[in-house]
C-alpha cells in the first residue's frame, strides 16, 4: 500500500483521525483547521475539544502586567520557543482597556470598567482561539458590593465553566453571600445559604481546584468554598513555625491538578516550604511537598539585598509559580526579583534565568534614565497560559 493511500485512509477515517489530532499542539489544530470541511467539522467538534481538554496540559508560560499598564510580558516556560498571545487586551468596540483578574485551566476572567460605570464589565476569554464572552451583569441587589469573582473550570469533567461572586450581604458588616454563573445556562443564580466572616474589609484572589474555590488570608481564617454542597469553610493552615502574626509574602496556585501554597513570614528569610494540598473525603490538610533555599540565588543576583535600617537586609523576590511537570524531577518554582525571572528545580536546587525585563515607560519617570527599578518589581501578578480548545 502507497504511502499516499496510507494517509488516504486516515484523512478520510474520522476514529482514526481523531486519535491522531487529540495528540498534536493546540496551535497545529487551529492551522489543521483549513485543510477540508471535514477536518474543520472535527477540530471544532465538542468531542475532540472535550478529548483534548482531558488530557494534563502545561503551563505554556506567564503573563505578567507592571505597574497597571497596558502591556503584558510573557514569560515562556515551555521546551520550545512560544509567541506571546498577545501584548495588550482589547475586546470589541469598549473605549476602555481590559485587564486579566484570574487564569483557570486555560481561560481567562477578564474585567473592564467602563467611565462613569459603578460596576466592571466581565468577560471569559480563551487566548488561544481568541474567542470571549462578555458575561451577564451581576445582579445588583440593593447595592450591594461584590468582593470577589473568580472563575472555576475543570475541562477533564465538564466543558462548560462557572464563575463564582462573593457579594455583601446588607444583613452585617460581616455577612456575605454567593452567586454563581453558569456557561450551560448562561444566567446568574444566587446560593443556597450565606455566610458570616469576620474582620474581612475585602476578599483576596480566589483559587479555583477540585471543584472548591480557596482563600488565603493572613489577617483572619483561611477559607474555602464547596461548590458541590454550596457551603463555605474554614481551611486548615499549615503551622506558624516562625511565631509571626502577618505573613510577608504568599502564593497559592495550582499546577497538574496539584494545589500548592507558599506562606513566607519574614522578608529576612530565603529560606521555606512549598505545601500541597491532600484532599480526602472527611478532611484536606498541607504536607511539606518540596524545600526552598534561595540563598545560591542571592550569591548570583545580590541586587536582591536591600539595606534595612542600619545592619540589617531583607531580599526582594516574589514567588510566581510552581510549576508541577510530568516527571516530578522536572518540577520547579518561577521566582521574580528585580528586573528579571529566575527557574529554580526543587529536585536538585539549580537555577537558571529564563527571562529579563525592560525598562518601562513609569521606571523612566521614576528612575529618570530608563533603567529597570524596584518600582518595575513592586505589584507584579502572573497569570498561567495554557493551551486549550475550550469554548467560552
Amino acid at each position: 500500500m502507497s504511502a499516499f493511500s496510507s494517509a488516504e485512509i486516515i484523512a478520510n477515517n474520522e476514529d482514526l483521525l481523531t486519535e491522531i489530532l487529540v495528540c498534536l499542539p493546540v496551535k497545529s489544530l487551529l492551522n489543521f483547521k483549513s485543510v477540508s470541511k471535514n477536518w474543520l467539522s472535527i477540530i471544532t467538534s465538542p468531542n475532540l475539544s472535550l478529548r483534548f481538554s482531558r488530557l494534563p496540559k502545561p503551563i505554556t508560560g506567564l503573563l505578567m502586567r507592571r505597574n497597571n499598564g497596558p502591556e503584558y510580558n510573557f514569560i515562556n516556560l515551555g521546551s520550545n520557543i512560544s509567541r506571546a498571545p498577545f501584548k495588550s487586551l482589547t475586546f470589541g468596540n469598549l473605549p476602555s482597556r481590559v485587564h486579566i483578574k484570574q487564569s483557570c485551566n486555560g481561560l481567562l476572567l477578564c474585567s473592564s470598567l467602563q467611565e462613569n460605570a459603578r460596576r466592571p464589565d466581565y468577560f471569559v476569554y480563551n487566548p488561544t482561539t481568541n474567542k470571549y464572552t462578555m458575561l451577564p451583569p451581576i445582579p445588583n441587589d440593593n447595592g450591594a458590593l461584590c468582593r470577589d469573582v473568580v472563575l472555576a473550570f475543570d475541562p477533564s469533567k465538564s466543558p462548560y465553566y462557572k464563575v463564582v461572586c462573593v457579594k455583601d450581604c446588607n444583613l452585617s458588616e460581616s455577612s456575605f453571600q454567593i452567586e454563581i454563573y453558569s456557561s450551560q445556562t448562561g444566567t446568574w443564580r444566587v446560593c443556597n445559604s450565606s455566610f458570616n466572616y469576620p474582620n474581612t474589609p475585602f476578599f483576596m484572589e480566589g483559587v479555583f481546584w477540585n471543584n472548591a474555590i480557596y482563600w488565603c488570608k493572613s489577617w483572619s481564617p483561611s477559607i474555602y468554598f464547596d461548590m458541590d454542597k454550596e457551603e463555605v469553610r474554614e481551611m486548615p493552615m499549615p503551622p506558624n513555625i516562625n511565631g509571626l502574626d502577618e505573613k510577608w509574602s504568599w502564593y497559592l496556585g495550582t499546577s497538574r491538578g496539584h494545589l500548592h501554597l507558599i506562606e513566607i513570614y519574614s522578608p529576612f528569610n530565603t529560606i521555606f516550604n512549598v505545601y500541597e494540598m491532600e484532599k480526602r473525603e472527611d478532611c484536606c490538610r498541607w504536607i511539606v511537598k518540596y524545600q526552598v533555599d534561595l540563598s545560591p540565588i542571592v550569591t548570583s543576583y545580590p541586587e536582591m539585598i536591600k539595606n534595612f535600617q542600619t545592619d540589617l537586609h531583607y531580599y526582594l523576590f516574589s514567588t510566581l509559580c510552581a510549576v508541577r511537570e510530568e516527571n516530578d524531577e522536572e518540577s520547579y518554582l518561577v521566582v521574580h526579583l528585580p528586573a528579571k525571572v529566575i527557574r529554580y528545580n526543587f529536585k536538585d536546587k539549580s537555577f537558571n534565568k529564563i527571562h529579563d525585563f525592560a525598562p518601562s515607560h513609569d521606571s523612566e519617570h521614576q528612575g529618570g534614565n530608563g533603567q529597570v527599578t524596584d518600582f518595575d518589581f513592586v505589584g507584579t501578578a502572573a497569570f498561567q497560559y495554557i493551551e486549550s480548545l475550550a469554548s467560552v
